[in-house]
């Protein structure tokens, strides 16, 4: 796999792109280096197209385009639309209750303390001159200090314990996800030439709960060095080995109906 891997400084990264070399490097050769549809065909799956779903429709809401009390309708009535691959019956079933729950207790009213500056808000930046394209789910502006705030919203279970520590089947995907919030954290430095005071974000699958956190400065050099070593990291790989990781092979990747190396992952 010695083509050119087109990592250069015109490329135009995300944080999905630069997760999924993590996930399975090649995942990421086939999709950022091939992409080539007649050969892989890239897909979406069941957990991608529900999470879309309810962010879409968390859009509308914040967007003033759809009322909270028709939230559930809505949901309802547009469901099989937007969410067509299938996965065990069972898992489909308490995704859709849970969410539709969640959809019929929504209240906003914590909103009101707060000026919206940003829905689904796209951020075209740089980090150390590599193009970084990013959507923040919502912005916000605290009306009682003034301070901002970035929200984000999240499929998976809150993940701290009563004591305030992070569940340890939690710490891996935690981790990264502060790792994209403090990317985002860069881009609003740049426009706004201030960081957030916290960031938060609403685990609608676990009742909408928020998990907070204040902006620290050293794990927001952190996240910036990690982007920048895995870069280097990417730039340098000749090898693009596959992960093989059955869950991930099987339901998660984007190419998981024609990679080669899923037979393999399949047989455990």
């Amino acid at each position: 796999m010695s083509e050119s891997q087109g990592n250069d400084r015109k490329t135009r990264w995300s944080y999905s792109r630069a997760t999924c070399f993590g996930h399975c490097k090649y995942e990421f050769y086939l999709d950022y280096i091939i992409n080539d549809d007649s050969q892989y065909l890239s897909e979406g799956n069941f957990y991608a197209e529900v999470g879309s779903y309810v962010h879409e429709i968390l859009a509308m809401i914040f967007k003033g385009e759809l009322k909270v009390e028709d939230a559930l309708q809505y949901y309802i009535d547009n469901y099989d639309n937007y969410v067509c691959y299938k996965v065990k019956k069972s898992t489909m079933e308490k995704s859709y209750e849970t969410i539709a729950d969640y959809f019929a207790s929504l209240d906003i009213e914590w909103l009101k303390d707060y000026e919206i500056l940003g829905v689904e808000l796209e951020q075209r930046f740089t980090v150390d001159g590599y193009d970084f394209i990013g959507f923040i789910d919502l912005l916000l502006r605290d009306k009682r200090d003034g301070k901002i705030v970035v929200l984000d919203h999240k499929s998976s279970e809150y993940p701290f314990k009563k004591n305030g520590e992070v569940k340890k089947k939690s710490q891996q995907s935690f981790e990264s996800y502060k790792r994209q919030m403090y990317l985002y954290c860069h881009a609003i430095h740049q426009t706004y030439k201030e960081f957030p005071k916290e960031i938060t974000w609403n685990h609608f699958k676990d009742g909408g709960v928020f998990a907070t956190i204040p902006f620290i400065q050293s794990e927001y050099e952190e996240a910036i060095k990690w982007f920048k070593d895995t870069i280097k990291t990417i730039e340098l790989e000749e090898e693009f080995e596959p992960s093989e990781d059955f869950f991930y092979c099987t339901n998660l990747c984007n190419f998981r109906h024609s990679c080669e190396y899923r037979k393999a992952a399949s047989r455990g």
